[in-house]
């Protein structure tokens, strides 16, 4: 997934505890995330965090206001065996554990005795730590591309201040920050005062600002006020900066757009603005200050969507397409990012779901139909699974799937409807319209299981934001479209395989053995044509490249059979997953990936129509196709299987299923199962690589050794391998033609420190980074 820039170091925590979270293995998600912190420096903050975070706890004295409490009030909040205080369901907490190390949790047996009741959330959760397994330092997270990314000085004045200044940093923008080396001066301006974030802190809580002034504090704060806008806070009270913030002018522009770059951190702001009032309406310049106004725009907009759905499609397309334009400003309005225009958000991809669904997808054959949906018809789809995963869990996200339901479902029965008349025209040849997957010299096969034609789409997008060439085309899937069917086509092995005296299990025989092609057997059959099959975690070149290889990666099909309709939150992680995977291949020097998958699907919330076939007409009922008994003649539209096309499969008409209550489904004639992606990925210029092969240490110097054939090549030592100012060489070297260089680390300081060897070319871009300790041992 593609991350937005962080605007604040809270911003970038929420980024990267999220990141920490994904599970796009397929597994159970996470119970909770834990935040161990070793030396406590993270402290600071957690009082700021905890007013952004509501999802956030934090080990210490039983305090449960303030979300703070011991081991066992803590398993009680995962547990959700707590009355009052737990999170939602389908919020996973973050625990926050202060003097508490990664390490600690791992020691088992010789873990303190109050901390072993956290131990098996290490294997029931997730734990925040960084690429080497270390606990996230401030330091670390500040300086990494992984967390802030800023450039800070190393010494000891520095980090002091850097410290001391944590609470104070939380809400500042970063861009300020950024594109310079900080030092402890930068770090002290911001403990001197910020006028605007203190009266920002006061507006938002009154009673606690005070009670932490003393005398002197609280004199200055009202003289800054009179002075630099204007008001008393003793005569004026919150109610006279209300009138003022919302009418803005001078420097309560100051004041509007501060609370606008992080609003969660003043959340009392919005109840302060709600008594504001306004002079005079017709003359208020920015009506985006109302959060009253945003709140009944949300409930007329509530209630036009409520009508939406009982209107004909037609008809609830204008409509929806009329509510996102009359609606889309407030999507830019500080309300939306504190999760108070719910319906505003939602209707962005609800807009574009139902313009999409307006259209109806043409050609004259099956093959110009699906040449047309892999063109722009896709487009519905993916707004549709948009709209689902926008919302999380509640009367909003009740109201938006309904919403999507009467816009989508007419359009995906009446594009299923014309694909089957289309595929069962006469003189159709259902067979001939599929093309088998062959093997290529230097070309790994990367198949993934289910991979829809707009999660494929999505996919291209993501690769080619990464800088690869891709190139993205489509096939027709096999009947059914049913992995037992579909993979042996997508695969180099499909020419060992066969088809059978019945179809009952929908799966081929390898005919050398006459027996089934299931995976492992496949795998065997590749194996034997000279294909390198390798491991999900395997990335090797093969050793001749003659036969090209083969990898899997991926699992939206189980994850859509176990989870319905909830796998469009699963999404985002699957593709995060597959261009990771991607990328590794291509690093380990095959010229192309060649990305394929079996067969499509249809989601569906609330479940596809329920179609009737009655049990004694077929052999084997899935809920999109059923094997036709022998002569049998059911009145459901019936297709020739793919491996013996004298046999016949019943599929239903539009978008029925055979089984109740199905919401994910595949195996049947629509253009979403059975027009399948192709992508092809290479690297996007003539890639250079390099390898470290040895790291070797002589006290302070380091001696590298390289492995490539180009030249011109640099080898640097960097506490951040991804920022050259990080550097704690006196210059980097130049790899020799004996492929090596030697560095040498000046300042004793570092010694011990973790570092890490890059090797760049000649535009410093890195090819290669392993981490070492500096000064180590050989």
């Amino acid at each position: 997934m593609t991350l937005s820039v962080p605007k604040t170091l809270i911003d970038a925590l929420l980024q990267s505890f999220t990141g920490a979270l994904r599970s796009p293995d397929g597994t159970a998600a996470p119970v909770a995330l834990l935040w161990t912190d070793a030396d406590g420096q993270w402290r600071p903050l957690i009082p700021t965090l905890t007013k952004a975070i509501p999802e956030l706890y934090a080990l210490g004295s039983f305090a449960p206001e303030e979300r703070q409490g011991p081991v066992i009030w803590l398993r009680c909040i995962v547990e959700r065996s707590l009355p009052d205080g737990s999170p939602a369901a389908d919020v996973v907490p973050i625990l926050y554990l202060p003097n508490v190390s990664r390490q600690d949790l791992r020691a088992g047996g010789d873990c303190a005795a109050n901390l072993r009741p956290l131990i098996e959330l290490q294997y029931r959760g997730a734990v925040w730590h960084q690429r080497n397994g270390r606990d996230w330092t401030v330091d670390a997270f500040l300086t990494s591309e992984d967390g802030v990314g800023l450039d800070i000085a190393r010494d000891n004045r520095t980090r002091d201040s850097m410290l001391r200044a944590l609470a104070l940093l939380a809400p500042e923008p970063l861009a300020g920050l950024r594109g310079r080396r900080l030092e402890a001066d930068d770090f002290d301006r911001l403990a001197i005062g910020d006028p605007v974030r203190d009266l920002l802190s006061w507006m938002s809580d009154k009673d606690g600002f005070e009670g932490r002034c003393d005398p002197n504090r609280w004199a200055t704060f009202k003289d800054i006020c009179w002075r630099e806008f204007s008001f008393d806070p003793d005569e004026d009270g919150t109610q006279g900066a209300a009138d003022a913030l919302l009418h803005g002018g001078g420097k309560w522009d100051d004041v509007w757009r501060r609370f606008c770059d992080a609003p969660r951190l003043y959340t009392g702001v919005s109840a302060v603005l709600r008594q504001a009032r306004p002079r005079d309406l017709l003359g208020l310049a920015d009506h985006s200050r109302r959060p009253g106004l945003n709140e009944e725009q949300e409930d007329r907009l509530r209630n036009e969507l409520e009508a939406t759905v009982s209107l004909p499609h037609a008809q609830a397309c204008d409509k929806v397409e009329k509510l996102d334009n009359e609606h889309k400003e407030r999507r830019g309005w500080v309300w939306a990012q504190l999760g108070e225009s719910p319906y505003a958000v939602a209707l962005e991809p609800l807009g574009r779901l139902a313009k999409a669904a307006k259209t109806t997808l043409g050609g004259a054959t099956a093959e110009a139909i699906a040449a047309d949906y892999a063109s722009h018809g896709w487009y519905c789809d993916r707004a549709a699974m948009e709209a689902l995963c926008r919302l999380k869990q509640g009367a909003e996200n009740s109201l938006v799937t309904k919403v999507v339901r009467a816009l989508y479902e007419p359009w995906l029965d009446r594009s299923a409807r014309r694909f089957q008349e289309l595929m069962s025209a006469p003189g159709v040849d259902p067979h001939k319209l599929t093309l088998a997957v062959a093997a290529e010299r230097d070309t790994c096969v990367l198949f993934a299981d289910g991979l829809r034609f707009d999660v494929g789409a999505t996919l291209q997008e993501r690769l080619e934001a990464q800088g690869l060439r891709v190139r993205i085309s489509h096939r027709i899937a096999p009947i059914p479209t049913v992995t037992a069917t579909a993979k042996p086509v997508a695969s180099p092995g499909h020419g060992s395989c066969s088809g059978k005296a019945d179809a009952e299990d929908f799966t081929p025989i390898i005919t050398s053995t006459n027996q089934a092609a299931n995976a492992s057997r496949l795998r065997d059959a590749m194996a034997r044509a000279g294909v390198e099959i390798l491991d999900q975690d395997q990335s090797k070149m093969a050793a001749s490249g003659e036969g090209g290889g083969w990898t899997e990666s991926g699992k939206l099909d189980a994850l859509g059979h176990s989870l319905d309709a909830l796998l469009v939150r699963q999404i985002d992680p699957e593709i995060d997953a597959l261009l990771d995977r991607i990328s590794g291949l291509l690093n380990a020097g095959w010229s192309k990936v060649r990305v394929v998958t079996d067969h499509g699907w249809l989601l569906l919330p609330g479940g596809l129509p329920k179609v009737e076939l009655s049990p004694h007409l077929v052999a084997t009922k899935w809920s999109r196709c059923a094997a036709v008994k022998g002569g049998s003649a059911p009145s459901i539209p019936t297709y020739p299987w793919f491996w013996n096309p004298v046999l016949r499969i019943a599929s239903p008409a539009g978008i029925g299923a055979f089984v109740a209550n199905s919401e994910y489904a595949h195996g049947g004639i629509s253009l979403q199962e059975c027009v399948i992606p192709e992508l092809i990925v290479e690297r996007g210029e003539e890639a250079v690589t390099a390898t470290i092969a040895e790291i070797s240490w002589r006290g302070m110097r380091c001696r590298v050794a390289v492995k490539s054939k180009a030249v011109g090549l640099r080898v640097d030592l960097r506490l951040n391998w991804k920022q050259p100012a990080s550097s704690i060489v006196a210059s980097d070297k130049e790899v020799g033609s004996n492929g090596e260089a030697s560095l040498a680390v000046s300042d004793d300081k570092h010694e011990g420190a973790a570092a890490s060897v890059v090797v760049t070319d000649a535009s410093g871009r890195v090819l290669d980074s392993k981490p070492t300790t500096v000064g180590e041992d050989a």
